[in-house]
């Protein structure tokens, strides 16, 4: 299987769980000589609540980037010096779990590596969790990290 494998997705908010969800594909992405692809999702709830409280799309975009930049340097300071393995970062906004289920429909050769709980533990109670969603609907092998 790993030879179809090319890239690790690893969906980060800055979390303990997507922290060592990180460092695992790192030691993954090492042994199977693949890069890794830190991702950020700014949740669209958030765009809203944002934008009730007129701030601009500017705004908006600067609150998004701000967010995903804590959320990558929590996990960049988790994976160290990356151990030769590239790390690259990348940001999207809308529903965090639709998101990543969408990176995998559209990148062929991903496989995803997430940590089992985020940040939002009640909400992941209400509506489910980000992590059930994606073991459940993204294209590619998920590996979960508890």
């Amino acid at each position: 299987m790993s030879h179809n494998i090319k890239e690790l997705l690893v969906p980060v908010d800055g979390s303990d769980n997507a922290n060592r969800a990180a460092v695992f594909a790192l030691e993954l992405a090492q042994a199977m000589q693949v890069g890794v692809r830190l991702f950020y999702v700014f949740p669209a709830a958030s765009v809203e609540i944002i934008g009730m409280a007129g701030m601009s799309r500017s705004d908006i975009d600067q609150a998004a980037q701000a967010a995903a930049q804590r959320a990558f340097d929590a996990t960049k300071a988790a994976i160290g010096d990356g151990k030769g393995v590239a790390v690259e970062s990348e940001t999207s906004i809308g529903d965090p779990a639709e998101e990543i289920i969408r990176y995998t429909e559209d990148n062929d050769h991903v496989m995803t590596v997430v940590g089992r709980r985020g940040l939002s533990r009640i909400q992941s109670m209400m509506v489910g969790s980000v992590s059930d969603k994606v073991i459940r609907h993204a294209k590619g092998p998920v590996t979960l990290i508890a």
